[in-house]
């Protein structure tokens, strides 16, 4: 069974809004690919294969000792991973590594103790200046939420140690809203506490990507609407609510949404009127068709989650019917289509760019019909820029009278959320006059959206603030209307 696959235990945190947005424009996106060193010579060359499409790729590598020391799982120095990095560098794509680390009681020792944080902060940078890598990848996962304050002073510290020019990425755990994850307003936790402190993470990450997968259960209200059977690796309607969320702590030129290339089996079995799950394993798509060929009869059909779906009796399995031979088995799993829905989310939602768990040659291939036409390209991104502690740019650059164009300026008036063609308007405005919404991809010169999103608001905090325009709070009214006018 040479699709069943391993996957790494993920926690399904909790989460919820971002800023609805539109946009009809092609490759602004970002893509980085994690490539698990369990598959890694498929994954090197499925990675290879398909290069042109990254900006990024992250070979999933590194594990930490109970000491806080790095442990390479597989040797960066094998040939296939130097070949990558020879090939990313060639290609100015960034080569990233991930350290996987899921040890709840180790990460907190670790952290929270200042000789060990810093002795481990000195394994990575070691680890990044001895291979010379681009930056590092931080995936800590399960970790407790005394551990937060802790976590934020490692990546304030990483940053500091690091230097300018090495990126740091931040692989964060999705965070259901409180309202889909409870059954009642009553029933919410009156201390809940969360492990990622977002508004520190947006700090000192220079990209923030949100494992928006393994969903399952989680979301009490969407398992109610969409009926059973329901259990998603990523209903696009859930990952849509988990990035609005985040997106409210973090900035979306930074954040990334993270799609899964898998799928997950179960056996489902009745408890009087209750329907109940019992997850099995994890599969690569090409695990279909061995069921297939074991339960003749059996089609895929699109379920309302987005994703595949097949159900088949237990018995009829081509695996060992464990532990229940009368339960029906049914897979649902991420294919091409399923992860083009959430490029459209990611490009309507204005976010940086999507990172695909995971690259290793058992995705569905069909992907790589779809990622070039939202790929911003890897020739479109300088490899040292990065900015995780730098401030935002509040300086207006004149446009040259030789590049300038005649814009409207909107007579409606405009707020956080709306989706208006005044809103396109408004950002070429912004745009000309040197208070740029976005440096690449929506909103940037050239192409502006229909989306006030808060890359639109901040750009317009800029110029009311320029213009001593109180309050400064990013609403587009007729004080701030009546300023433009004065500079067409």
């Amino acid at each position: 069974m040479t699709n069943r696959i391993y996957i790494p235990a993920i926690t399904v945190a909790i989460c919820v809004l971002l800023i609805p947005g539109t946009s009809s424009a092609a490759g602004v996106l970002e893509i980085s690919g994690w490539i698990p060193y369990w598959r890694s010579e498929a994954g090197v060359q499925s990675a290879i294969k398909n290069i042109d499409v990254f900006t990024e790729v992250n070979p999933f590598l590194y594990t930490v000792k109970s000491t806080g020391e790095l442990y390479q799982a597989d040797a960066l120095t094998d040939a296939e991973w130097q070949r990558l990095k020879a090939e990313a560098a060639a290609r100015n794509v960034r080569f990233i590594p991930t350290i996987m680390w899921s040890g709840s009681d180790a990460i907190h020792d670790i952290l929270s103790d200042p000789t060990k944080r810093r002795a481990h902060i000195q394994s990575i940078t070691r680890e990044v200046y001895t291979h010379d890598l681009d930056g590092i990848d931080i995936d800590y996962e399960g970790k407790y939420a005394k551990t937060r304050p802790y976590f934020s002073l490692f990546l304030k510290e990483l940053a500091d140690a690091i230097g300018y020019d090495r990126w740091i990425m931040c692989t964060i755990e999705s965070r259901t809203p409180l309202d889909s994850r409870y059954s009642t307003p009553e029933s919410i936790p009156a201390d809940i506490e969360y492990a990622n402190d977002f508004t520190e993470i947006n700090k000192y990450c220079d990209r923030v990507r949100i494992m928006a997968y393994d969903q399952g259960r989680i979301d009490l209200k969407l398992n109610n609407q969409k009926g059973d059977p329901y259990i998603p690796v990523a209903d696009t309607d859930w990952v849509e609510k988990v990035m609005r969320l985040i997106a409210q702590e973090v900035e979306p030129s930074k954040l990334v949404l993270g799609v899964a290339t898998y799928g997950y089996e179960y056996d489902t079995f009745y408890e009087g009127s209750m329907l109940r799950y019992s997850r099995l394993w994890s599969f690569n798509p090409g695990y279909v068709d061995e069921v297939r060929a074991a339960v003749p009869g059996i089609e895929p059909v699109r379920n309302s989650a987005g994703e595949l779906f097949l159900s088949y009796p237990a018995s009829q399995s081509p695996d060992p019917v464990i532990p229940l031979p009368q339960a029906t088995r049914v897979m649902s799993w991420s294919d091409a289509e399923a992860v083009r829905q959430k490029f459209e989310l990611a490009q309507e939602l204005g976010l940086k760019g999507v990172a695909i768990f995971k690259v290793d040659g058992g995705e569905d291939q069909k992907l790589w019909n779809v990622v070039p036409g939202y790929s911003i390209g890897s020739t479109a991104t300088t490899l040292h820029t990065p900015n995780s502690t730098a401030q935002t740019n509040t300086t207006a650059h004149t446009s040259s009278p030789n590049t300038k164009t005649t814009v409207t300026i909107p007579d409606t008036n405009l707020e956080y959320g709306m989706r208006t063609e005044a809103v396109r308007s408004l950002q070429q405005f912004l745009n000309q006059k040197g208070f740029t919404v976005a440096t690449t991809g929506g909103g940037s010169p050239g192409n502006e959206t229909i989306f006030f999103g808060p890359a639109t608001r901040a750009s317009l905090i800029r110029f009311q603030k320029a213009h001593k325009i109180a309050p400064a709070v990013g609403y587009y009214g007729p004080i701030t209307r009546a300023t433009m006018h004065t500079l067409e």
